[in-house]
């Protein structure tokens, strides 16, 4: 009974989900694997904001132009996959334009998949009152496991 019960606990410790520290990058037929330590060797920034499903807070990430730069990545647009199976696919020009992030941490701690994590889109919305859009809600995307190029 006792080795059934490790290896369950095991098994949930050793899911893609509780060891969620990366994201599958797709560009055409190469795929790359993007890990939150590859993030933190970027340039950062952050936004304060609040979204329609968090209270105010300070989210620290990576800035789509410098991830788009350092990946190489010339694309229309991002497809970004959650890990509960939900995408949305949102234009490269309307990330551009507001300055939005990738984000991986949330008042100075890295992101849960409890609380959004590991990776989530974060756009100034409070900066912007256009942002208030329902479709601003459906591009922020959060619990990413992958990002695809769209062309």
């Amino acid at each position: 009974m006792t080795s059934k019960i490790l290896a369950l606990v095991m098994s949930v410790m050793l899911s893609p989900v509780a060891l969620a520290d990366s994201f599958k990058l797709v560009d055409g037929n190469t795929v790359k694997t993007v890990s939150t330590a590859d993030l933190e060797k970027m340039p950062v920034a952050s936004i304060t904001t609040g979204t329609n499903f968090t209270p105010k807070a300070i989210f620290t990430g990576v800035p789509f132009q410098v991830f788009l730069d350092e990946y190489g990545i010339k694309a229309q647009a991002l497809r970004f996959f959650a890990l509960d199976e939900y995408s949305y696919t949102v234009p490269v020009k309307e990330l551009l334009k507001y300055h939005a992030i990738l984000a991986y941490r949330k008042n100075g701690k890295n992101l849960p998949v409890s609380d959004m994590g590991p990776y989530v889109v974060i756009f100034p919305r409070d900066e912007h009152p256009e942002l208030s859009r329902a479709d601003i809600n459906a591009k922020t995307v959060w619990m990413i496991s992958e990002v695809k190029a769209v062309q």
